[in-house]
Parts: structure tokens; C-alpha cells; sequence
């Protein structure tokens, strides 16, 4: 229905609206009430705003905790697994939280990007002392669980709260692990608060976890590439399947369901990392992350990183028509030029394309997938970035299937149903660690 033409009607509803009474003028003011709805639903132009649909108050693990459950730790040492994503809804912090119920914090410890999400890069010092918060943090990238274990004698409980993105290539889930992984056979108390799935809408996909293809960081936590999982949930799924010797607390979510957008859960979108500074850019990062197993730059650095991608040897204009002979309904991309300040290609102008989400619910690896077969397919400068370990590639999916099925020409479907039996056997073993 074309908008042209429901204005029309709305106008002769109106006419007639003015001419009748009683049982025909409450019919006609029905219509009026439920054509705008009708109009909405029915058109099939892009939406690059997310619409209103469900918005509720979704209460964070650590509101519940700062609610219920802080006090009764009163007194008790504690280690902190935070950064700067650990915080209520109006803003106040674990560290604050667990002061103000006499929680003594010995020291925090920190994931990728640093206790206040400000590095890009990892950090090169095992420790950081924040005089003017009385902290000592660690950094968690410099441990092994074995060296991880001494440290956590320490402290009598470890409480972990940082937002998560549910894809096992981001690091915290790893980070996770590791603590889970370093307390195993002790009697120390995780309690893990809560915190939405931004991406929980897109379900289960992707390979299970390859042991060859294991990464500290990236390629250790074994499960789907998208688990569709809290952190809370994961924890409960690592712990039972995995180690079983953990006294694990988790402070569940409160008016959560598993369909929610993050952006309906009325919590503020506090960026998980340095290059995703809004929710659509997180969504964009689902499809987007894997192109950094090519020589391509994801726009880091700039104004719009997972949003902008290209290199300094393409032409937007040629790109965005490749892009758009793919027919991804999800997605819309414009020609674009930017420069990167982190590589690769930091400094050089690039070609690009711009990519903007339109709304809907899409498998993330079926696009990365058509995008990147597309860019070895159309651009010969394109190639499999490596590292001292192998294709970097076969570490951010844990598998070198992905990459194989691609230069073997296979079809997204045809790789698909390579996998898909990986995929049901985790789907069906993580359901009884749902909480939501």
C-alpha cells in the first residue's frame, strides 16, 4: 500500500467521519485508529531509525544485587571483574555499589579495552595502580588459569559484570571462562550479574569451536559462534557441562525476555568496546567482524567504525553495485571515503562503502558470508590475513571450514548444512541453562 494512497483514504474517512453518526461514526473512527498501524506494516520502504514496538524497564544484574544481594557480603574481600560497561542505569558503578555495602575490593580485573573501555589495543602492563579510585587493576590478557588461580586465593568471592555481545570471537566471554576456568576445585564464591543479550534476537548459528583452532582470547569458549546466551546464562552452560567444582551465583535480569532489542530494555547503550559506540554499530559488528579475516578496514578509528569498510584501492560506487547484486534485505550501504587511525590501512584514504541497518531479523553469518566471498571473488587484491598462529580468519570463526567452503566456491546453503549439525547439538544442550 502506497503512502500516496492511504493519505487519500484517510481523508475520505475523514469526509465521511463528519456525515454519520452513531454505530457508522464509531466504525469509521475505528479505521482511523488502525489504518496509521496498517500503513506502518505494510510498507515496504527502509526504516533507518529502529521502530517503537515492546519498551520496558529491564532490570541489570547489578541493580538486583545493589537491591537485594550486596548487603549480605558485607565485610567480605572481593575481586572485582569489571570495566566501564559495569553500571547501573543511572550510571553508578560496581566498584561504588559494592563500597557503599562495605564490600572490600582487593583489586579489579580488567578485559580487553582496559578498566574504562579506553585502549584499542591490548595492554602491555600486567598491573595499573588508579590512586584516586584506590584500585589496583590486573589485566586479564596477561594470565594463564593457572597463574589467574594464585591471584584469586586472595579474595573470598569474585564478582563479574561486563556487557557482553553473545559472539565467542569477543573477548569477554573469554574472559569469563578464564575466571571460571582459574576457580575450578575452589570454594570461592562467582557471582555473575546479569546484563542483556544485544544480540539475542538472532539466535543460534555458526560452527562449534574447533580445539585446533583454539585462541586465549578469541577461540576458546566452546560453543556456536553466536551462542545466543546472556553471560549469566553461559556461565550456568560452562559451568555444568564443563566444571562442575564452581560455586557459581548468578543475579538474574528482571523483566528480560529473549526477544528484546537493547534499545527496549531502556537501559543506556554504554559502548562494550572502544569501536562500537551505538547499537546499530553493534549489530553492523555481527556481520561485519569476520571481514577482518581479509585485508579489508572495518572503519576503526573513524567516526563510524562497523559501519564503514573498504581499502584504499576501491571504488565506493563499483562496490556499493556488488553489494547491492547480493539483495540483503537487512542491510543498505552508500558510497563512502574515510580514513582509518588503526590498521590496517591507518592514515590512507579508503573506498568503501557505508553500511546501514534497516530493521528485521537476519542470520548474521549468511551475510558475512555472501560479503566476503564477494570481495575474494570481485577484488584480486583481497587475501586471507594471517598471523604467526595461521588465517586469522580460522581463529575468529574457530574453524577453518569457513574459510575453505568459500575458496571451494560452495554456497552459503551448502556450507550451511556442513555445519548444521554442530549447530543443533549445541542448540539443544544449552536450553536447560536458560534462564530467560
Amino acid at each position: 500500500m502506497k503512502i500516496a494512497q492511504c493519505t487519500q483514504i484517510i481523508k475520505n474517512l475523514f469526509w465521511q467521519l463528519s456525515h454519520q453518526s452513531g454505530i457508522g461514526q464509531f466504525f469509521l473512527k475505528s479505521m482511523l485508529v488502525a489504518l496509521p498501524l496498517m500503513i506502518f506494516c505494510s510498507t515496504t520502504e527502509p526504516s533507518y531509525d529502529f521502530p517503537p514496538r515492546k519498551y520496558r524497564r529491564v532490570l541489570t544484574g547489578l541493580e538486583q544485587f545493589a537491591r537485594n544481594g550486596a548487603i549480605k557480603y558485607k565485610g567480605k574481600h572481593a575481586a572485582l571483574v569489571a570495566n566501564h560497561s559495569s553500571v547501573t542505569a543511572d550510571f553508578r558503578h560496581l566498584i561504588d555499589v559494592a563500597r557503599s555495602n562495605d564490600i572490600i575490593i582487593d583489586f579489579v580485573l580488567s578485559p580487553e579495552h582496559g578498566p574504562f573501555g579506553e585502549r584499542n589495543n591490548y595492554d602491555n602492563h600486567v598491573y595499573e595502580i588508579f590512586e584516586g579510585k584506590n584500585l589496583i587493576v590486573y589485566h586479564l590478557h596477561h594470565f594463564t588459569s593457572t597463574s589467574l588461580k594464585t591471584l584469586l586465593e586472595i579474595p573470598e568471592i569474585i564478582i563479574f559484570d561486563i556487557q557482553d555481545m553473545s559472539m565467542r570471537c569477543y573477548t569477554y566471554v573469554s574472559s569469563l571462562k578464564l575466571i571460571i576456568d582459574a576457580l575450578d576445585g575452589t570454594n570461592t564464591n562467582l557471582i555473575v550479574l546479569d546484563r542483556p543479550n544485544p544480540l539475542g534476537f538472532l539466535g543460534v548459528s555458526g560452527p562449534y569451536l574447533d580445539n585446533k583452532f583454539f585462541s586465549p582470547q578469541v577461540a576458546s569458549f566452546p560453543a556456536t559462534l553466536f551462542y545466543e546466551m546472556t553471560l549469566g546464562e553461559a556461565a550456568r552452560y560452562y559451568c555444568n557441562e564443563f566444571r562442575k567444582n564452581i560455586n557459581l551465583t548468578v543475579i538474574p535480569l528482571a523483566n528480560y525476555t529473549r526477544d528484546i532489542f537493547f534499545h527496549e530494555t531502556k537501559l543506556p547503550w554504554i559502548p562494550p568496546s572502544p569501536n562500537l559506540p551505538t547499537y546499530r554499530s553493534a549489530i553492523n559488528y555481527s556481520v561485519l567482524v569476520l571481514m577482518e579475516g581479509i585485508n579489508i578496514s572495518l572503519g576503526r578509528g573513524t567516526s563510524n567504525p562497523f559501519e564503514f569498510f573498504g581499502a584504499p584501492w576501491i571504488d565506493p560506487d563499483e562496490l556499493c553495485l556488488h553489494l547491492s547484486s547480493l539483495k540483503i534485505q537487512n542491510f543498505k550501504f552508500r558510497p563512502v571515503y574515510f580514513r582509518p587511525t588503526i590498521s590496517p590501512y591507518i592514515g590512507n584514504l579508503c573506498g568503501g562503502a557505508h553500511m546501514y541497518y534497516i530493521g528485521g531479523i537476519f542470520e548474521p553469518l549468511e551475510i558475512s558470508y555472501a560479503i566476503i566471498k564477494m570481495f575474494r571473488e570481485k577484488y584480486t587484491h583481497v587475501t586471507w590475513r594471517k598471523n604467526q598462529r595461521g588465517f586469522i580468519i580460522d581463529e575468529l570463526c574457530g574453524t577453518d571450514s569457513f574459510r575453505k567452503a568459500i575458496d571451494s566456491g560452495k554456497t552459503y546453503p551448502e556450507y550451511k548444512k556442513l555445519i548444521e549439525k554442530e549447530i543443533l547439538n549445541f542448540h539443544a544442550k544449552r536450553k536447560k541453562y536458560l534462564l530467560y
